[in-house]
């Protein structure tokens, strides 16, 4: 039998690599950085009034006003009086930011509140007593300062691996095994793919499930008649050129009292762009009649249209993070409970069943499409937000020469794993190998048997080659990153052939070598064994496969 001995040795970065590596991670931990400085500052405005003085305060005045800010045109005005420090003074200020809001529903419900006459409270900043507010938000943006983080760790991780992590100062080489430490990459799999969890429901919850459950409750909703007011395009800059949308004012009445309302679809963000916002418009010109539908429970609440259209499936895109957050979480804790399982058993407890055994492939061919289409959807569910924001740009004439130019290797990274996809897809066709050993788990010192057979048109294989493969695995902590380094110490090769007539099936004995090492699992170190199987056909995809083993310890007889 050939065996072969090898180590691995860890890859140095050069200049152009350094180089490359500070660029890309240095963007990202710059743009975390940034993001991660701006929700603080928001974030600590948003809490500040909590930490105000109360006081009460009498209202003189409720009513909406519009502001002139077309992306935030109306705000709830309910001047109120108050008095601090003996001194009586008048507001206006709603919230800390004003209150603005793009909902004319929402401006008039907060206002509703509050009736001319009313006693209230209110909050007053000490060191700026002309400054109050009737409300107070909810600081929730600060729940969001995780994703800019997300960003901050990978550019700060890579930034470490490139210059210090690959350091060629390094004074002393050790084992894998010596470098392993506990187990953390699964803990913080889990903790990973939760947060995902948490980013994506916050966004798909207001993004898509709200307003589906709205659109759904809708459907029971009053048909009214109803009046224009005034109908106008709202505009506004923003990073990715110019957004729009149709701001269409109507009013109706129920029960002899008159509502207004601008709410046209409870979709209403998707329609940003100026082609969906002139349609919009073109409806519903001012002063024009028109049909509203109406809550019979609370008039207040009425929208234009409720039928669904095919761009509401937009909505959906949030769902790529949570389903993504899932498969890594549900990942990492089956591996934590796989360790947890290893340490309760050790190796030398493990089965003594010395009977025939079929294997199974480590990841089938099913499985490999499978993980190549989750990958692909995933990447390219998160790029495609950017670019499509890079098009709108585009599309507007205002095109953002840094966010294209940045999203060119994603993009390509995307086409590429669609590829994966249809290469893995293609060897679904491939002849599938079976392999049985005998024993089932053998032992080092001792005799096994292979015998292989193939699946399906075993004809098209140009060669085989079959072999028993061992290596090391160890995972353990380099500054903010988790690496496992992987060293195959022996390789045994049991077919190596191109004839016709032995790559359908055959069998080979072989006798593991006493003074190799056993299967071993621990938090941070493996000893796996694998038997391979490589068949190589002509212009069409190979075949690679793995097939786990277990090799127990020596017996002790044979000491």
């Amino acid at each position: 039998m050939k065996i072969s001995i090898g180590t691995s040795s860890e890859s140095r970065s050069g200049c152009a690599g350094k180089g490359f590596g500070t660029i890309f991670f240095g963007l990202f931990f710059l743009m975390g950085s940034l993001f991660t400085v701006f929700m603080l500052a928001e974030t600590w405005k948003q809490i500040e009034p909590w930490l105000w003085p109360a006081t009460d305060c009498t209202i003189l005045s409720s009513g909406v006003t519009e502001t002139g800010d077309d992306e935030a045109a109306y705000r709830p005005l309910v001047r109120y009086r108050y008095e601090f420090d003996g001194q009586v003074r008048e507001s206006d200020r709603f919230l800390r930011s004003g209150g603005d809001t793009a909902s004319f529903d929402n401006a008039r419900d907060r206002a509703a509140r509050y009736q001319p006459g009313d006693a209230a409270t209110c909050r007053v900043d000490s060191n700026h007593p002309s400054l109050a507010v009737l409300e107070r938000n909810v600081p929730w943006i600060g729940l969001v300062i995780f994703f800019p983080l997300i960003f901050v760790a990978i550019g700060g991780g890579g930034l470490w691996t490139t210059w210090v992590g690959f350091s060629s100062n390094e004074k002393e080489v050790e084992s894998i095994s010596q470098k392993a430490t506990s187990g953390r990459g699964q803990k913080f799999m889990v903790g990973f793919g939760l947060l995902f969890i948490a980013i994506g429901g916050a966004v798909f919850i207001p993004m898509a499930l709200v307003p589906s459950i709205r659109s759904a409750a809708s459907t029971s909703w009053r048909e009214t008649p109803c009046t224009i007011v005034s109908s106008s395009m709202r505009s506004w800059s923003t990073d990715d050129g110019t957004s729009y949308r149709a701001d269409v004012l109507y009013e109706y009445r129920v029960d002899d009292r008159s509502w207004r309302s601008n709410r046209v679809e409870f979709f209403g963000f998707l329609s940003t762009g100026y082609a969906d916002a002139r349609e919009i418009l073109d409806r519903y010109p001012d002063r024009a009649s028109a049909t509203c539908w109406v809550n019979p429970r609370v008039p207040s609440k009425s929208v234009l249209e409720r039928q669904f259209r095919f761009k509401h499936l937009l909505g959906l895109i949030p769902l790529v993070f949570i389903l993504a957050g899932w498969g890594v979480a549900n990942y990492g804790w089956k591996q934590m409970r796989v360790r947890k399982a290893a340490e309760e058993k050790t190796m030398e407890e493990a089965s003594e069943d010395d009977s025939p055994r079929f294997l199974k492939p480590q990841v089938g061919p099913v499985g490999k499409v499978g993980g190549s289409l989750f990958f692909a959807l995933f990447w390219n569910g998160i790029v495609s937000i950017f670019v499509w924001q890079a098009w709108k740009g585009w599309e507007q004439g205002n095109p953002d020469w840094f966010l294209t130019i940045f999203l060119v290797p994603f993009v390509l990274v995307g086409l590429a794993s669609f590829g994966f996809v249809g290469h893995f897809l293609l060897a679904l066709a491939n002849p599938r190998p079976r392999l049985t050993l005998t024993p089932g788990q053998p032992r080092l010192g001792g005799e096994l048997r292979l015998e292989w057979r193939f699946a399906g048109r075993s004809s098209r294989l140009a060669s085989l080659r079959i072999f028993l493969e061992g290596r090391e695995e160890a995972t353990y902590q380099r500054g903010t990153d988790t690496i496992t380094e992987r060293e195959v110490f022996a390789t045994f090769d049991l077919a190596n052939t191109q004839n016709d007539w032995e790559i359908p099936q055959g069998a080979i004995e072989l006798t593991v070598p006493s003074d190799s090492m056993h299967s071993f699992e621990a938090d941070a170190n493996k000893i796996i064994w694998e038997i391979k199987v490589e068949g190589e056909i002509a212009r069409w995809p190979d075949i690679g496969q793995n097939f786990p083993i277990t090799i127990r310890p020596i017996h002790i007889e044979n000491l």
